[in-house]
């Protein structure tokens, strides 16, 4: 039983500076999200395009969640990063749906 409490205690540790960095970049990300899904619902996105943009939008949460993890917070170099690939992405997102 101290094995699972331990097991919990170092899980939150590890996931809290996560949570700390939720702010805007992950409301962002989660908009982008959001904005793909309705493209696919409505059939702009085909599912070639689908899979193309939940890459990129995967690799800039990893970008994200790496960045947070070697340091604890994002430095603002590294927000300034993920805010230039998020704009990129969005730029793209709305290509594809107005193509």
């Amino acid at each position: 039983m101290n094995r699972s409490i331990v097991a919990i205690i170092t899980g939150l540790l590890v996931l809290t500076p996560l949570a700390a960095q939720a702010g805007p970049i992950q409301n962002r990300t989660n908009n982008q999200q959001h904005r793909i899904y309705q493209g696919v619902k409505n059939g702009s996105i085909s599912p070639k395009e689908y899979r193309r943009l939940e890459r990129r939008q995967d690799n800039i949460e990893a970008s994200r969640r790496r960045d947070v993890r070697s340091g604890g917070k994002l430095t603002q170099g590294e927000k300034h990063r993920l805010n230039y690939r998020l704009n990129r992405l969005s730029n793209t997102i709305y290509r594809t749906k107005h193509n």
